[in-house]
């Protein structure tokens, strides 16, 4: 990890961070890789088959400058491999974010993959390739049964962990900086994070920025994320923080182990709710675990895994819930995604409980000249015109912020209209509206023209 280097030197950094109540399964043995390759969206191995038209990537780039492992993947905890990076594809022992489907496609959970542990293992720890799935409690018992069913003869054991570790959000805003200057958590830690070609390199660089940030505790940190869910909006806001997950054993407590080293300030340490961080990824436009969502209820590319780096891979083969994935990836075809939402006059909750998801109403466009029904009656007899179908439907919220699925074919009046134009709404049982403002998300700028 490169020294932090910033224009000018002022008196603190702030470093918030969170305890998350977080389940995880331990996969481990000579075939993990290959075992969560047939599990999970992302692409953990670089070799794939193309069998048919559903594993045909329709934006496939250049593999000219993909990795090939010239290592014994099945008999050391190398790490995990990334399909896609600032220069191609490369190894890490970061986790990485990924989801698990059911039979038809739809969303069991989105997870974290870990290696484990992080830098710092004993001589039997690394013999084998070893992982950590992180996900909600409430999924736990079935996704544990789901692995159960797939391992069969497959050279892995498994282990759920309903308790045992704790999960950490951690974000770090360094001082000083302005939206319009380069923020620097790209050039010292997103972009070379992404550089490690092989293991070594790989543990050196993650050995590296565990001693900058927990010096002399290193040993404390079984695993570690660097957000990448929030490249895109980094690169365009220098003064935009930089996140993580840590993952320690229970009854570690992150304070203790922060000790924060090579940086030109100081750190002054908050503790935040984990309500906190919630509201933060809502307003940033994604989710986290099955707290945020109803399982098996949504699609993977409607969460915009598509524009997630390394979530979803377009041609790997076969995997659980694949068919349907590559074949919405092969039609282009999909009418509702994901965007950020503010909540306005929220003291009009509580929200509908109706259904499973509250509807996003909107109100009639001003500028849309209507055309006449096909069912009217030129002599007065005219029937009742159908209900306008939903806008979209609210996924989730925390305080003001959530996140919405709203249909595409609105993106244009939710993004582009008028100012005073602010047409979206959720309708509450005792007959009083809350707002919904949508936000661009970071995504759209440079892919509107392909939905």
């Amino acid at each position: 990890m490169k020294a932090v280097t910033i224009a000018r030197r002022f008196n603190h950094a702030t470093l918030q961070y969170a305890s998350n109540k977080k389940s995880f399964l331990k996969i481990r043995g000579p075939e993990a890789p290959k075992f969560l390759n047939g599990l999970v969206t992302s692409k953990l191995l670089p070799a794939f088959t193309k069998k048919n038209l559903t594993t045909i990537n329709p934006h496939q780039e250049d593999k000219n400058n993909q990795l090939e492992l010239d290592f014994d993947e099945t008999h050391s905890n190398w790490g995990v491999f990334n399909e896609m990076g600032y220069n191609g594809s490369y190894i890490s022992r970061f986790g990485t974010y990924t989801g698990i489907l059911n039979s038809k496609g739809r969303l069991l959970t989105d997870t974290l993959l870990y290696p484990s542990p992080l830098c710092h293992g004993t001589k039997k720890s690394m013999a084998w390739p070893e992982y950590l799935l992180e996900f909600d409690p409430s999924i736990g018992s079935t996704l544990n049964k789901m692995l159960d069913l797939h391992v069969l003869t497959s050279k892995v054991k498994t282990k759920l962990y309903e308790g045992g570790f704790t999960s950490w959000d951690m974000r770090i805003l360094l001082p000083g900086l302005q939206a319009e200057d380069e923020n620097p958590w790209i050039s010292n830690v997103l972009e070379p994070s992404t550089m490690t070609k092989n293991p070594q390199d790989a543990q050196a660089f993650a050995a590296g920025l565990a001693s900058a940030l927990f010096q002399g505790n290193e040993a404390q940190v079984i695993a570690m994320y660097i957000e990448r869910r929030t490249d895109q909006l980094i690169e365009a806001d220098g003064s935009m923080g930089q996140q993580f997950r840590v993952v320690t054993k229970n009854g570690v407590d992150l304070k203790s182990i922060l000790n924060p080293q090579g940086f030109p300030f100081e750190f002054k340490l908050e503790e935040v709710d984990p309500a906190f961080f919630r509201r933060l990824r809502f307003e940033q436009g994604y989710v986290d675990s099955v707290q945020d969502y109803t399982a098996e209820s949504l699609l993977p590319l409607e969460l915009n895994f598509d524009f997630l780096p390394n979530a979803v891979s377009a041609d790997k083969g076969c995997y659980i819930g694949q068919e349907l994935t590559a074949r919405t990836f092969a039609t282009g075809i999909l009418r509702k995604r994901l965007v950020p939402v503010t909540l306005f006059n929220p003291e009009n909750y509580p929200l509908p409980q109706g259904k499973q998801y509250p509807d996003i109403s909107m109100e009639p466009d001003p500028n849309e000249t209507r055309k006449p029904s096909a069912n009217s009656n030129p002599f007065g007899n005219t029937k009742t015109p159908k209900r306008q179908r939903p806008a979209g439907s609210l996924i989730a919220s925390e305080g003001n912020k959530g996140v919405a699925m709203l249909r595409i074919e609105h993106f244009k009046r939710a993004f582009h209209s008028e100012e005073d134009d602010k047409p979206f709404y959720i309708a509450t049982e005792d007959g009083k509206r809350i707002g919904i403002i949508p936000s661009q998300p970071f995504w759209l700028l440079d892919h509107e023209e392909d939905l």
